[in-house]
């Protein structure tokens, strides 16, 4: 089944149409887009602000280590202010604002008072990559500070958080585990009930014999 129909599907079981008013929320990978543009033209698309502050900061880890431990090392603090104030405006939903800084650190970078500066080429790369970055999500830049404010969703967190906890231990490298096609949606849907507290009922469901919910199994507690 092609992965725009069974989102498609997975939405739909939730009451979710091609019209529902919705928000979809992205680290920016291309693929994920199209999706939201096939199965839900009509959404608001953010990109997930914890990834492109993620990405500011590695940009903010090279400009701190501009020049270290060299005479030329004063020169991090005209990059750190750059990339600071290029994140508030874009916080603040001034996209073109930030386009600016960017392209001008990227300059600056590059100039020859700068080039030789130990560090110089990696923050050029950094606040490159940045900077494209940003341009290929630009449709999904949002005031991010007003909609923080109104409540609105602005972050995946709380998606990740979730899929940390059903699926991490299990693919954490000391696991020495991998998926397979063909179990993967059983083991999801288990997994899923645990931590749901449901598993029980769907034994119970499926056989009538299990044992009663209201044998909890755990022993009395002894008077002292």
């Amino acid at each position: 089944m092609p992965a725009s129909e069974a989102f498609r599907q997975a939405l739909a079981a939730a009451g979710v149409g091609a019209d529902t008013p919705a928000t979809v929320l992205c680290d920016g990978d291309a693929g994920l887009w199209r999706l939201q543009r096939e199965v839900l033209p009509n959404a608001t698309p953010v990109l997930d602000w914890w990834h492109a502050a993620v990405r500011f900061e590695h940009a903010l880890q090279a400009a701190r280590s501009l020049g270290a431990g060299t005479a030329e090392a004063h020169v991090a603090g005209t990059a750190v202010r750059g990339l600071e104030r290029a994140k508030w405006r874009l916080w603040h939903g001034n996209w073109p604002g930030c386009r600016r800084r960017l392209a001008a650190l990227c300059r600056w970078a590059g100039c020859k008072s700068v080039r030789g500066v130990a560090g110089a080429d990696k923050l050029r790369q950094q606040v490159a990559g940045l900077l494209g970055y940003l341009e290929r999500n630009e449709a999904a830049l949002v005031p991010y500070a007003a909609r923080r404010q109104r409540g609105e969703p602005i972050a995946t967190s709380f998606v990740e958080s979730a899929v940390d906890e059903i699926i991490a231990w299990r693919m954490t490298k000391k696991q020495q585990m991998r998926w397979n096609k063909a179990t993967v949606q059983p083991f999801l849907d288990v997994r899923t009930a645990v931590l749901n507290g449901t598993l029980e009922d769907a034994f119970r469901r499926r056989h009538p014999g299990f044992r009663p919910a209201n044998d909890d199994r755990r022993p009395t507690a002894t008077a002292a």
